[in-house]
């Protein structure tokens, strides 16, 4: 019987020390006590519930204590102690919710019914001492269930009565699980009636001495135990599965950004390199260190922010990246503390959040976007919550989470679950102020709301960023908020330089060092350092990204002459454009001395102006698809044209590329120093790509009366790669060269070769294109178009000038069309063979075919073949892995007002005018027709204030409707008629009038 008592011990350990203290101490009078009570409460406020339902647990539990007891088990007072108090505590804490009270009276009816009578048994168990393991399974079946009601009842009232309905469905795969166990001790006992062991041959104990007798009974027994244990080892694992199933499905709900753990990893490798870099922080800022490791900190929340001289990071940079690489060694250091014995250790337990917030990125600069990169992150760290998540995705509609409350209330209760958790979100800079805001003023609506409801440090919550004048009444304040000095970090680009050093005296497969003297690497890294922290930079990231650029640039000398004369102070560069140009130069050189240099050289040239001018940053596949396309012979060569080296042989230390073959620059300031060099002119860039894309929509694929054997096999040999691009963005690229380019489209007759042969190949282009399509582009002209492109483009002939017009108008015509048309290509073959390209790729192929030889169909088109059809949706070119998951995502468009610009906040529009119409006059006055037409009357201040138009209100709930407009989020829906409404009284209000008309 020592596993009674281990079991009673361990679900002691379980509980809280007071409920502990409780337990221990509760017999079956202080149950049926409390039972008591609550009928006769329930019977005041004639609220009665059927408790006969509890009956047969209750008289087993009896049977069970009397059973134990009656074989001298000594143990048996303490552990039913446990079982008399479960039971009273559950009674006790739900009855106050129907619900609650109601659910946990059906899991007890559920495994009553199941319980034998155990007292018809006593003399089995006194006969055959081994059968008492049979009760002791019954105690641990019973105990398993109070165990998981009291991790949940045991939580605060409104968090549990948050969970409840998600977690008790959730669980309703253990309650059925304990009842078949259950059902298995009871027919297993109930086998060895009194029939059974009575002595069919007299009442001698020569009989029970015989092994013939025990045998068999030996046998069932050793069945039954190891079935009990396969029962349960099985159902463990298959719920193992079940959650890894539960929370993959969750993952693709929230679909965030897969980049966040990948941009933490490459900060870490940055840091690597010194690894001591950026711990200064911990030295001059102790409220940093007391926010970390206090039990009770100063400040719950804290801002690390600097002047405008501080620079604004680049988190999807390599280098440069100031307050993000601090923010990165806060993450590790929190890691790493959690992780210590040491006395200045935080709990293992605590939850580590942290996301990257980055401007030029599409999944990383929305208030939604953070909300959903947290969110991915707390779905792996606490388990406990998933049921939850997994109640609000089946609830709504759409493939993927787009509801910033939904997110809301999801995070709220993973952190109000959790004993500790911190939460570091870098850049807000990086977004949109009125994003930047929302996102502040939620999570420092929770640390308060952690602070004073629950326990003071358990969120905890860092900001990194400029500083903003818009940020700073949502930000922390006084010693929270921590103003950064630029040359903070003077002493990380000394050891960062000395790092570096080191690399010139190695050999490797580039070169075989240089030879240095120490008076040599001593005078580099004296020059660097200085010149890194010289007047032309007052930025944190430009001092940094100077240094890097600088050992880069002097690891492409030659010689060790070239090396010494370019680290005397008049020789190196001192700005950051500058040390560009010294790049873009060395890059040249290099090329140019490999075979074919030359060729080599204008590829170079080509993909830097393509990252730099392309209207989305785009993937290698989509690159590769642009370089294999043959415009003046008319087909996609991927097998032939593509290049087959890496983009960093060609771009160097310029580019780097993310997971998902996404090219980036280096920094966000390479893009303009780029294009201001005399190497890569942005207009003759600009005029060849949009040439690209009219040749390539004049490709046959793309006119009507095209062979469908001929497609297949052109489809598999990547031809329509390029399409997503091409389909989505011509328009824009015609629009960037009539407004944009007039230098290059005036002929003059000194003007550069290139340029010529840039604007001869665009006046090509638009008479193909025109050939091909103009019968359907639009004729009649537009009201509203004043302006004739026609006017800068001096010396063309007539009949370019014809084409411009008819190409702008159509273009014109179509971006004022309504949103629906704007989501299209506008050309109607175009169109339809963007249709039916898609449509041979997703029923033909898969990214694991063959495509040529060893080439893949995921080498030419990328993983995700299955794409959303509006051109205007990220999902148009992102798309998905399986149609399934793509038509889910069609429904998301099915909201049919639309926000009547381009607008972050709105992009899948709204289900009624009326919400459409608020958003308009919140967001965009200017645009509203709706002014008002009396003077509104005086009202009382509110105390709760909007986070998104700072309108106030008396009273929270009324806030909360009225946010919830913002989105046109309407999640109360009529019982009746299934209208929806933003807020609950509205509903209720509503559903009255259906009772007075009898409906």
């Amino acid at each position: 019987m020592d596993r009674l008592a281990e079991i009673a011990e361990n679900y002691g350990h379980s509980l809280k020390p007071h409920h502990k203290e409780q337990f221990e101490t509760s017999t079956l009078e202080d149950m049926q006590t409390e039972l008591s009570d609550i009928q006769s409460k329930q019977d005041q406020t004639k609220t009665l519930m059927n408790m006969n339902r509890i009956e047969k647990f209750l008289s087993g539990m009896e049977d069970l204590s009397k059973t134990l007891t009656a074989i001298h088990n000594r143990d048996t007072g303490h552990a039913m102690a446990y079982v008399w108090g479960s039971i009273r505590f559950l009674l006790r804490v739900t009855s106050p919710t129907e619900k609650a009270f109601d659910s946990v009276l059906d899991v007890y009816e559920q495994l009553g019914v199941h319980l034998p009578q155990l007292h018809n048994f006593e003399k089995l168990f006194r006969t055959f001492a081994g059968f008492e393991e049979c009760l002791v399974n019954i105690y641990d079946d019973v105990q398993r269930f109070h165990k998981l009601a009291y991790k949940l009842f045991s939580l605060r009232t409104k968090l549990w009565q948050r969970l409840h309905k998600s977690v008790w469905k959730d669980l309703g795969h253990t309650f059925k699980q304990l009842a078949k166990s259950l059902d298995t001790h009871r027919k297993f006992i109930q086998m060895y009636s009194a029939g059974r062991i009575d002595n069919p041959h007299g009442s001698g104990n020569s009989y029970y001495n015989n092994r013939q007798y025990w045998d068999p009974i030996e046998d069932d027994f050793n069945r039954y135990r190891y079935g009990a244990k396969e029962f349960w080892r099985e159902f463990e694992e298959s719920e193992v599965e079940r959650k890894r199933k539960q929370r993959a499905a969750i993952k693709l709900w929230i679909s965030s950004s897969n980049k966040v753990a990948e941009m933490h990893k490459r900060f870490q490798n940055t840091r690597n390199i010194c690894p001591k870099s950026g711990r200064w922080l911990f030295k001059r800022h102790a409220e940093v260190c007391d926010w970390m490791k206090e039990d009770e900190p100063p400040e719950s929340a804290v801002w690390l922010h600097g002047s405008k001289g501080f620079g604004k990071d680049s988190p999807g940079t390599v280098f440069g990246k100031g307050k993000t690489i601090l923010a990165s060694l806060i993450v590790d250091e929190l890691k790493s503390l959690s992780a210590s014995e040491t006395k200045n250790r935080i709990p293992s337990e605590s939850n580590i959040y942290y996301f990257y917030c980055q401007e030029d990125d599409n999944e990383h600069r929305t208030y939604l976007d953070i909300l959903k990169g947290v969110l991915h992150q707390m779905i792996y760290a606490d388990e406990y919550i998933l049921p939850l998540c997994d109640d609000r995705m089946h609830q709504g509609v759409e493939d993927n989470l787009s509801n910033a409350e939904t997110a809301q209330t999801l995070i709220e209760a993973f952190i109000e679950h959790a004993p500790r958790q911190y939460i570091i979100i870098d850049g807000l800079d990086e977004c949109e102020p009125n994003e930047a805001r929302q996102t502040a003023h939620f999570f420092m609506q929770q640390v308060s709301k952690c602070d004073n409801d629950v326990k003071l440090g358990q969120l905890r919550v860092l900001f990194t960023s400029q500083t903003m004048p818009e940020l700073s009444k949502q930000m922390p304040e006084g010693d929270a908020s921590i103003i950064l000095d630029p040359k903070d970090n003077a002493e990380d680009i000394r050891t960062y330089v000395q790092k570096r050093i080191v690399e010139f005296s190695g050999s490797n497969e580039f070169n075989r060092g240089f030879n240095l003297s120490d008076a040599d690497k001593q005078q580099m890294e004296s020059i660097v350092c200085h010149q890194s922290q010289g007047k032309f930079f007052t930025h944190l990231s430009s001092m940094f990204l100077y240094a890097h650029l600088t050992m880069e640039y002097l690891l492409q000398q030659q010689t060790k002459g070239e090396l010494l004369e370019k680290i005397n102070q008049e020789m190196l560069p001192k700005r950051l454009e500058d040390i560009y140009e010294r790049l873009l130069g060395s890059i040249e050189a290099k090329l140019k001395g490999l075979e074919g240099g030359d060729s080599q050289w204008e590829k170079a040239k080509i993909l830097l102006g393509w990252l730099v001018c392309a209207k989305r940053p785009l993937r290698w596949h989509e690159i590769q698809s642009i370089l294999s396309f043959d415009p003046v012979n008319e087909v996609v060569d991927f097998d032939n044209r593509m290049l087959r080296h890496n983009v960093r042989k060609y771009l160097g230390s310029l580019v780097h590329v993310l997971d998902g073959d996404h090219i980036r620059l280096i920094h966000s300031t390479a893009r303009r120093y780029i294009i201001d060099n005399n190497r890569i002119s942005e207009n003759e860039v600009q005029c060849r790509l949009t040439a690209l894309c009219l040749r390539y929509l004049s490709l046959p694929c793309f006119v009507n009366g095209y062979q469908d054997m001929q497609r297949k096999e052109n489809a598999k040999h990547g031809w329509f790669s390029f399409q997503d691009y091409a389909c989505s963005h011509w328009h824009s690229h015609i629009n960037t060269v009539i407004r944009s380019s007039n230098d290059i489209m005036v002929l003059h007759a000194d003007i550069q070769t290139q340029a010529v042969q840039a604007q001869w190949e665009f006046a090509t282009a638009l008479n193909l294109f025109i050939e091909r399509h103009g019968h359907q582009l639009t004729s009649e002209i537009h009201a509203e178009l004043e302006e004739d492109p026609g006017e800068t483009f001096q010396g063309f002939p007539e009949k370019f000038h014809e084409n411009l017009r008819k190409i702008w108008n159509h273009i014109f015509t179509h971006q004022k069309g309504d949103f629906d048309c704007r989501n299209t290509v506008g050309i109607t073959q175009i169109d339809d063979a963007l249709r039916i390209n898609r449509t041979c790729l997703e029923e033909h192929f898969v990214p694991t075919d063959s495509a040529i030889n060893t080439d893949t169909i995921e080498d030419y088109y990328g993983p995700n073949l299955f794409k959303c059809q509006r051109t205007l949706c990220r999902y148009f070119y992102v798309g998905y892995d399986s149609a399934k998951a793509r038509d889910n995502h069609h429904a998301r468009h099915d909201r049919p007002f639309t926000c009547p610009i381009a607008c972050n906040l709105a992009p899948i529009g709204f289900s009624s005018k009326k919400d459409r119409d608020r958003h308009v006059r919140i967001y965009h006055r200017e645009m509203s027709d709706r002014p008002s037409m009396f003077e509104a009357p005086a009202r009382k201040q509110g105390r709760f204030k909007c986070s998104i138009c700072d309108d106030t209100f008396t009273r929270k709930t009324n806030l909360r409707g009225h946010e919830r407009s913002h989105f046109g989020d309407r999640p109360y829906s009529c019982s009746t008629c299934g209208k929806a409404f933003g807020r609950q009284s509205d509903c209720r209000r509503h559903e009255k009038i259906h009772a007075r008309r009898g409906a």
